[in-house]
């Protein structure tokens, strides 16, 4: 694993897990971008994390760059997902 950028994020992940043994994740709000997240698409994932039912199982995953780790075929930094907390969620979407 890469170390990631946190100030440049492409896009943001919300998912849980169907049960407890289960592998396989739900993801229930995935937004990729090409440029950076403005604070129209931030406020959109909040308001959809605002609007869930049952927020006590949710994840988060951002997409942003990781600094340490070249894409060589497209001459640019590997883009990836990576797991956040629920407060480096809320930091990131509340302004």
């Amino acid at each position: 694993m890469g170390i990631y950028s946190s100030d440049n994020i492409f896009g943001i992940q919300m998912y849980n897990f169907y049960n407890d043994y289960d592998d396989f994740s739900n993801i229930l709000f995935e937004k990729t971008y090409n440029n950076i997240m403005s604070n129209e698409q931030k406020k959109e994932a909040y308001l959809f994390y605002t609007k869930l039912n049952n927020k006590n199982d949710v994840k988060f995953k951002i997409f942003t760059e990781c600094s340490s780790t070249y894409d060589l075929r497209n001459n640019e930094n590997f883009m990836m997902w990576y797991p956040i907390s629920l407060n480096q969620f809320l930091d990131f979407v509340t302004f």
